[in-house]
């Protein structure tokens, strides 16, 4: 919705001829002027028209003419890219086409864009350590396009979270890269299994937030790994804990594989591994892989990372060993003592601390052989020799640099990719570039390799791409990792391994404060009493620390009257302080009149939004356009059939949407089924108190209506809706199925 109203924005600005005045802007607390014209956050540049031009509108069916443009008017621009053969975005989906001796472009120097970062209240209060968390870095120059804008996170000592606004050579590419600075101590990579084993799938998030984590051991950043089979198997060399998990099955010349060292440096290259088990310290017979599918006469080793069993026929003999020492690695001998030997079964089940040893054929009637009470002892050794320290690995498909020198990959295509690379000091970083949208087009393997040796990689890799392409972080103050860019299913899609950024840095004391949302909303005018906002701790080392109450709210429009603080500015954009505990850091304070304040509109996909009920046979989320005001919005589609008591299908925000001011009403556009359901929504305050408000007991319309349900009272502030909606039906002789839609979830403050 905010982008809806942003359109609307400038259109009635574009009507009135008055986008440059200062009544159609945002005030600050310091106005800054940029030849003659008033400046805004986010804007990169300004257009005069030189000779009437063409407004065009961007949708997803494609461009959809406004208006033209008269000589002389000016305009404010936000992006520029190189669409419909280069265009200027001027905000709100709408863009002038860059068309030689029709229109100027000017762009504002450095320092005054430092000047309107300063005026918005973004730079940072004495004793904040915000330098330390948001670092600057030098631009990189890229051969395929240019860097607009870029944001440096520190997720933890020696890793970094960069993100990459570009205008390239095809469109605009979103690009994520987290990087390890590879000598920082107590940080490092580790390599993570869906569902900690290898047939299976599962997302990238869930991955890093099933890893056992205490306060000495931090998920901090991840993406997705290796390409996967049909049952869900990595296809290569993969390596956790210092032991083989699976080997490779890809032919050598193609083979590209990620891995990491006792000592945390990092290779990429394509190796070899040859095995080899002996009994008693006599026989050896060679091991064909680990982890895989038995073949012919092969002898396959099979551990609990595996699956619950070995998925074998009864055509072969396994023989069951229990580990005393070792691992599977270059540098170690695994040692064990037989437990059982059984021919013509299959299938044995995979137990913690041992290993099977399965072989059909030739390799059936060598383990035939062993007794029970031998002593086994397997022997691992990697070509080249260096990767016999390696102790974690993933592997990819594409080599992309190779000692510095870019690749030639001919393999046509434009998808979202994710790869990793390693630069000459020896740091690691993975990049996620999103695709196949209009804010993001993706790229080609050849351009993806270009883009790896410019951000100075001298060797690098692909992992899985496409829908797989996923990059997930820890952002400060929270104890989880969330998905940071969008991917291409719409979806985060579930993968079979992911390569994870470890801190173990012990979690500390208090250092930082950071407000949950930077911007807060109040009321020109209105006087509130110990204005506060929610806030979140780190320490030191960017970890998590435990916050109890807000952080309280001071700014130069806060005027202090009788203990109370009245609002006294006109509508706009201004600078403030949050303050806890001696900790201080900024916050912007959004003036309005009262308006609506737009909740969620849906207009950035559903990602947050998962389908969820009770006593349903089924119940799942789309995310569609509308055919209200042909923006998005999400379906939420159900079947109450056949089912008996209290039915529900309801739409749940896996991130709270959040209501920082009381409000008088919770509104929502619904489109809905005829189906006489029961439409709920549900808010749960700052004290944990839950609400259910009622929007309608009866939705038997089929058009689009405006619902509004009362906020109660004496609610604690800041209110979360964990359940946006929730549609129900207690009567099993009304039971059936069917879909709404829903659209602009909304705060209203005016009755």
């Amino acid at each position: 919705m905010k982008q809806k109203l942003l359109y609307l924005f400038i259109v009635f600005a574009i009507v009135t001829g008055a986008l440059f005045q200062p009544n159609q802007a945002e005030a600050a607390t310091t106005k800054v002027y940029w030849d003659g014209i008033l400046m805004v956050p986010g804007q990169v540049g300004k257009i005069k028209v030189i000779k009437p031009i063409n407004l065009w509108k961007r949708t997803d069916a494609g461009l959809v003419f406004e208006r033209v443009l008269k000589k002389g008017e000016q305009y404010r621009v936000y992006r520029y890219d190189n669409l419909y053969g280069g265009q200027y975005g001027l905000g709100g989906g709408m863009y002038i086409t860059n068309m030689a001796g029709y229109v100027e472009y000017k762009t504002p120097s450095k320092a005054k864009l430092k000047e309107l970062e300063n005026a918005q209240g973004t730079t940072t209060p004495s004793g904040n350590n915000s330098s330390q968390l948001f670092p600057t870095e030098a631009t990189p120059t890229l051969t395929g396009g240019k860097v607009l804008s870029q944001k440096v996170t520190q997720l933890a000592p020696g890793i970094r979270k960069k993100y990459f606004d570009i205008d390239g050579a095809i469109g605009a590419q979103n690009v994520f890269v987290i990087e390890y600075d590879g000598k920082t101590s107590n940080v490092g990579l580790k390599t993570e299994l869906a569902k900690d084993q290898l047939v299976g799938l599962e997302t990238t998030s869930s991955q890093a937030n099933s890893v056992e984590q205490n306060d000495s051991y931090h998920v901090v950043a991840g993406v997705n790994a290796d390409y996967f089979d049909k049952q869900g198997q990595p296809i290569d060399l993969m390596m956790m804990d210092g032991s083989i998990v699976s080997t490779s099955q890809t032919p050598l010349n193609e083979l590209a594989v990620l891995g990491v060292k006792a000592d945390g440096k990092a290779i990429i290259g394509a190796p070899q591994v040859a095995m080899n088990v002996s009994v008693n310290g006599q026989e050896s017979y060679a091991i064909n892989s680990v982890n895989r599918k038995r073949s012919a006469n092969h002898l396959v080793l099979y551990t609990r990372d595996f699956n619950a069993t070995t998925g074998t026929n009864e055509l072969g003999t396994e023989v069951r060993v229990k580990i005393d020492s070792g691992k599977l690695n270059g540098s170690e001998t695994l040692v064990g003592t037989v437990l059982e030997n059984v021919t013509g079964v299959g299938n044995a089940k995979l137990n913690k601390g041992e290993i099977i040893l399965s072989g059909h054929n030739f390799a059936s009637q060598f383990l035939q052989k062993i007794q029970v009470g031998d002593q086994i002892a397997i022997s691992t050794k990697f070509t080249p020799a260096e990767w016999n320290d390696v102790r974690e690995s993933v592997s990819g498909r594409y080599h992309l640099v190779k000692n510095g020198v870019l690749q030639t990959i001919k393999v046509a295509g434009v998808a979202p990719r994710t790869a990793v690379g390693i630069k000459k000091d020896g740091s690691i970083f993975t990049t996620v570039i999103d695709g196949r949208t209009t804010d993001s087009k993706g790229l080609t393997l050849q351009n993806t390799a270009k883009l790896m040796k410019d951000l100075g990689a001298v060797y690098a890799m692909t992992f899985d791409g496409g829908g797989s392409s996923t990059v997930v972080t820890r952002e400060l103050g929270d104890n989880k990792v969330t998905v940071q860019n969008k991917p291409s299913d719409g979806r985060e899609r579930s993968v079979s391994n992911s390569l994870l950024f470890i801190s173990e840095y012990k979690t500390g004391a208090l250092a930082t404060i950071i407000p949950v949302s930077t911007v807060l909303e109040v009321f020109e005018g209105e006087t509130y009493t110990d204005l506060s906002v929610p806030v979140k701790g780190i320490d030191q080392y960017m970890n998590p620390v435990t916050i109890s109450g807000n952080a309280k709210v001071t700014s130069s429009i806060l005027t202090n009257t009788n203990g109370k603080q009245v609002v006294n500015a006109k509508p706009g954009t201004y600078a403030g302080v949050v303050t806890y505990d001696g900790k201080s850091a900024n916050i912007q304070l959004k003036v309005t009149n009262g308006a609506p304040t737009i909740l969620e509109s849906f207009n950035k996909g559903i990602l947050n939004y998962e389908a969820t009920s009770d006593r349903a046979k089924s119940v799942s989320v789309q995310s569609v356009t509308n055919d209200r005001d042909g923006s998005k919005a999400i379906k939420l589609v159900y079947d109450f059939s056949g089912t008996t008591g209290t039915s529900g299908a309801y739409v749940s925000a896996k991130t709270k949407l959040t209501i920082s001011t009381p409000a008088k009403k919770i509104g929502m556009w619904v489109k809905g089924d005829g189906k006489g359901n029961w439409l709920r929504t549900q808010l749960v305050d700052a004290s944990g108190k839950s609400v259910q408000l009622d929007l309608d007991k009866n939705v038997n319309w089929t058009d689009w209506r405006f619902v509004t349900a009362e906020v109660p009272a004496g609610l604690a502030y800041p209110v979360k809706m964990d359940l946006p909606v929730r549609y129900m039906q207690t009567e099993d002789t009304n039971k059936s199925n069917g879909e709404i839609i829903i659209d602009d979830i909304q705060a209203i403050y005016k009755n």
